[in-house]
Parts: C-alpha cells; sequence; structure tokens
C-alpha cells in the first residue's frame, strides 16, 4: 500500500493496542496514557474476539475495532496500523502501564529524525523491578540454538545469548543501533520508502517483533533503543501458561523465523533440534499430567 498525500505534516501520534481478554489491562493502560495525552490524537483497540470485550472502558479518542475471530499479534496489529491516522504509531502491550512522561522525548526524536524506523525504550518489571531485555542484535544459527532453546537453561551465560542481548552493553543514558526490539513497547513509523510498514501476518504470536526489525534494517532505516525512556510490564496478560507463553505459538513462530532468516542449511539443523525438543517436551507434560500450551 503506497502513502497517501498530506498536506499538512501531524506532530501527533496513534496508539495501537492489541488485546485478547485483557480489558482490566487495557482499561489501566489507558488511564496511563493520559500522562501524554497531549501528544495522542487517536487510540486504537484491536480486540481480538474476547470474552470480555464489553468491559473495555472507552474514552474519548478511543475506538475499539472487534473482531470475529482471535487473529493473533501481527494481524490485529496490522488492522491499527492501517487504520490509523497519523505517521508515528505507538504499539504497545495491553499488559503495559505508563510510568512517566520519558516516552515523550523518544517520541521527538522519531519525529524529527526521518532515518529513524522504530524506537523503543526500557520496559520495567513492575512486581520485580528488573529491567527486561529489550533490545538485541541479529539472530544466528547460534543465537538460535543457544536462546531459543532450553540450552540456555543449561548454559544461562552462554556468550551467544549475551551477544544477542546487547543493551547492558552500552551507555546507560544514550541511544544505539540495534537489529529489533520488543514488541511489547515500539513506537514506529507507520511508511517506509512510500510503502507501509506492517508486520508479517505468518506470526500468530511471537517473534512478529524481531522480523520487523530485520525488514525495517534492510530497508536502510534505524532500529534505535533510548534507555532513558521506560515503561512498565505487567506480564502475562493474554496466557494462563505457567509459563507466560503460549508454546504451540511460540514453536511456529521460532521456525518461521529462523526459516526465513538462515541459510538453509543452517535451519535444517535448527528444525531438528527445535522438532526434538518440542516431542521431548510434550512427553514431558503428559508424564506430569500438564497442560500442552
Amino acid at each position: 500500500m503506497k502513502r497517501k498525500s498530506t498536506s499538512k505534516i501531524n506532530n501527533k501520534i496513534s496508539v495501537v493496542i492489541v488485546t485478547y481478554n485483557s480489558a482490566k489491562y487495557v482499561n489501566n493502560l489507558i488511564k496511563s496514557l493520559n500522562l501524554i495525552q497531549h501528544h495522542i490524537s487517536e487510540i486504537l483497540i484491536i480486540d481480538n474476539n474476547s470474552q470480555d470485550v464489553d468491559q473495555i472502558t472507552l474514552s474519548s479518542g478511543c475506538t475499539l475495532i472487534k473482531q470475529t475471530d482471535n487473529l493473533g499479534f501481527a494481524k490485529a496489529a496490522n488492522i491499527g496500523i492501517k487504520k490509523s491516522k497519523n505517521d508515528l504509531i505507538l504499539l504497545i502491550n495491553p499488559d503495559c502501564l505508563l510510568k512517566n512522561k520519558s516516552i515523550i522525548k523518544t517520541i521527538n526524536k522519531i519525529q524529527i529524525n526521518p532515518k529513524i524506523g522504530i524506537i523503543g525504550g526500557k520496559i520495567i518489571d513492575l512486581d520485580s523491578k528488573q529491567q527486561r531485555f529489550t533490545a538485541n542484535s541479529k539472530a544466528t544459527f547460534l543465537t538460535g540454538l543457544f536462546e531459543f532453546t532450553n540450552l540456555k537453561k543449561i548454559f544461562p551465560n552462554n556468550k551467544f545469548s549475551k551477544k544477542f542481548w546487547i543493551e547492558n552493553k552500552y551507555s546507560k543514558t544514550k541511544e544505539i543501533n540495534v537489529n529489533s526490539l520488543c514488541g511489547a513497547y515500539l513506537i514506529i513509523r507507520k511508511y517506509l520508502k512510500g510503502q507501509i510498514n506492517l508486520f508479517d501476518e505468518r506470526y500468530f504470536l511471537y517473534l512478529e517483533d524481531m522480523d520487523i526489525g530485520d525488514k525495517v534494517n534492510k530497508l536502510g532505516y534505524k532500529v534505535v533503543f533510548d534507555p532513558n525512556s521506560e515503561i512498565l510490564h505487567v506480564g502475562g496478560a493474554s496466557s494462563n501458561s505457567k509459563y507466560k507463553i503460549v508454546l504451540p505459538h511460540w514453536y511456529n513462530s521460532r521456525k518461521q523465523y529462523f526459516k526465513k532468516h538462515l541459510k538453509k542449511w543452517e535451519f535444517f539443523i535448527l528444525n531438528i533440534v527445535f522438532t526434538l525438543e518440542e516431542k521431548i517436551l510434550e512427553i514431558y507434560h503428559k508424564i506430569k499430567g500438564e497442560p500442552y500450551v
């Protein structure tokens, strides 16, 4: 989809929230967005056929877009991106909250620098007060092996994972260029090179944020991590799994990602490892009498 011409520059942003059975989180997030209300012209809530959708409280400027099926994150986010009226879009998970107004300076950075395609900041866990890993370098075959399998539990301090998560290696106050950022908090530019900037809809849930980071970098734009900006993360709003993820979607997404971004022989080997791990874990869950989700 090509960009439509506009007669004037709109300095305000659109907010896109994708939700699935997360009404109470959405309501709290919307309240926290009042901190930057003068920078927002619209809030688009894409609901993936939730049972609690009627519990979402819409304030002025909010639009609820109901889906008749659970479309997953990427497809639902794309609906919001397409319908948004502004050049800049804040994509934020429903189980997040604005902690302060630090995001305003981050918005300003992408507004004044047309070379930035995506920008984001710190994500702080609400309970532990610890910073979540947010910014990463480009994933490799060894990243897939040591970060995206349970080998990370056996080798938690492996150098491949440390190289992948890069924000702690640099200045705590200076922004850095990265390959991709966590999709819980992204400010994206709607159009890149005249084309609308969308997620790959083959990802139902997980890793679509890494994929879009790869795309933006390949197009010659910057993906920037700004440590001066931060939001709070409550976590697990759409998942009842003890792992805080939906395993089948995680398995599908990691295969989709590495098939797309690795050489054929690299993915062939990695796919064998992924498949073996999935089968072993499935047997383990059956023995333990736990749901495989």
